[in-house]
């Protein structure tokens, strides 16, 4: 079993008999609607999730890239330390994607969602993402902390899907 699977199961496993998500795990067993997805974090990003002082996490790139458009509301995110261990999991709110065209959007980010990405923990945040091209911000839901997990993910990208949720507008595209 390749290294998606066996963190998958372990989620499972781990969260199966919670009460806060045994049933959001049932759901994800059966409705393949839902997305699963391994998103790797820094700290101190990381542990402000878990206190839930961060309540949007952000991703930005220049070229168009996962998360972009490929997460949405009701997807399961899995949390990983860069270097270390699978150490948690959310639930995703409200998702917003961006096209960031100009300095004024980037502005309007930084004004509007700001506070809830706990930008201000890092002075450089907004400068390091001024050449940034895409914005995806996902409202952290339902967040959970898990026994820690050493994933055997080798690949250095900061994202990673594990199971696309397969969208409804599939089945109702016109020919």
């Amino acid at each position: 079993m390749k290294w998606k699977g066996k963190l998958i199961n372990y989620l499972i496993e781990q969260l199966k008999e919670d009460s806060q998500w045994g049933n959001t795990i049932e759901h994800l067993l059966f409705d393949l609607s839902i997305g699963i997805h391994l998103a790797i974090f820094n700290e101190p990003f990381l542990s402000l999730v878990y206190k839930k002082e961060k309540k949007i996490e952000s991703r930005f790139s220049v070229n168009r890239r996962i998360p972009f458009e490929r997460v949405k509301k009701g997807d399961v995110i899995i949390l990983k330390e860069s270097g270390s261990f699978v150490t948690g999991v959310f639930v995703a709110g409200e998702v917003n994607f961006f096209h960031l065209a100009d300095k004024e959007t980037l502005k309007y980010i930084e004004a509007n969602f700001g506070k809830a990405i706990c930008a201000d923990y890092d002075t450089n945040f907004w400068k390091n993402r001024a050449k940034s091209k895409y914005a995806t911000l996902i409202e952290v839901k339902k967040i959970k902390k898990i026994a820690p997990y050493k994933s055997e993910k080798k690949d250095r990208s900061g994202w990673s899907i594990l199971r696309e949720g397969i969208s409804e507008d599939l089945f109702t595209q016109s020919k």
